[in-house]
């Protein structure tokens, strides 16, 4: 269990649990043949599909703006 006690009023934490695609190289965190995702959000309202989008869309923003940085 996630002791959330420590953290803001309202926070919770989405976990996902999928199986990669056929062909997916898998991580040494797969368990199982199965990857889990999780993310943390103080956002009350909304579905979880929409939130965990939305996650990922900032995942890759991110991902984006640090590969365009020069190296050092």
């Amino acid at each position: 269990m996630l002791d959330l006690s420590g953290w803001p009023l309202g926070m919770r934490v989405i976990l996902r649990k999928e199986r990669p695609h056929p062909g997916a190289q898998l991580r040494f965190t797969d368990a199982d043949g199965n990857r889990l995702t999780a993310f943390a959000t103080n956002t009350s309202r909304g579905q979880l599909a929409d939130l965990e989008l939305r996650h990922r869309r900032r995942a890759r923003a991110e991902d984006r703006i640090r590969a365009a940085k020069p190296p050092g």
